[in-house]
C-alpha cells in the first residue's frame, strides 16, 4: 500500500503508517486464551475408564413385564390417536430391553400386534397393525402405532 499523507509542516506528503502491530499480539493472544480454556476445563474433569459397566444391568422375567404391561392396559394408559385399547384387543409378541449407556437406564418396551386394525384418523388407505409401549415403573410412558398402507 503506497497512500500518502501530507505533513502539517511541510509541503511534502509521508507515507501512511500501518496499524501497530503492538495492539495485535495481546488481542490475538486473548483469543487464543479464550479458545483454548474450554478445552483444558474440559481435560480436567474425569473420564470413566470404561463407558460399559462391568455390573450386569437387571434384566426383568419378560412374563412378570407383560403381565405388568396387561396391567396398565387395563388402566386405561394405552392409546393411540384419542382412542383407549384394552386388553382384548391386543396380543404382546416382544419385550425390548435398550440400556442407556449415557444414564445407565434401561428401557423396557413392548411390542403388540392388534387382533383387528384400526382405521388411521384422517387417511383411509392406512391401517394401523400394531402398536408399542415403553414402561417405566410400571407405567406407560410412550407408544407408538405401526402403520401399513392398504394394498
Amino acid at each position: 500500500m503506497n497512500a500518502r499523507v501530507p505533513c502539517v509542516g511541510d509541503r511534502a506528503s509521508r507515507p501512511l503508517r500501518k496499524p501497530s502491530r503492538g495492539l495485535m499480539k495481546p488481542v490475538f493472544a486473548v483469543l487464543l486464551l479464550c479458545a483454548a480454556a474450554p478445552g483444558a476445563v474440559l481435560a480436567s474433569l474425569p473420564v470413566p475408564t470404561h463407558l460399559i459397566s462391568t455390573d450386569t444391568p437387571r434384566i426383568e422375567d419378560p412374563d412378570s413385564l407383560v403381565h405388568r404391561y396387561l396391567q396398565a392396559v387395563d388402566r386405561g394408559e394405552l392409546e393411540i390417536f384419542g382412542q383407549t385399547l384394552d386388553r382384548s384387543m391386543i396380543v404382546p409378541t416382544r419385550v425390548e430391553y435398550v440400556y442407556e449407556l449415557s444414564s445407565r437406564a434401561t428401557r423396557i418396551k413392548i411390542h403388540s400386534n392388534l387382533k383387528q386394525p384400526l382405521p388411521v384418523p384422517g387417511q383411509p388407505d392406512c391401517r394401523i397393525l400394531g402398536v408399542s409401549a415403553v414402561m417405566e415403573d410400571g407405567h406407560i410412558i410412550e407408544t407408538e402405532s405401526h402403520v401399513w398402507m392398504k394394498p
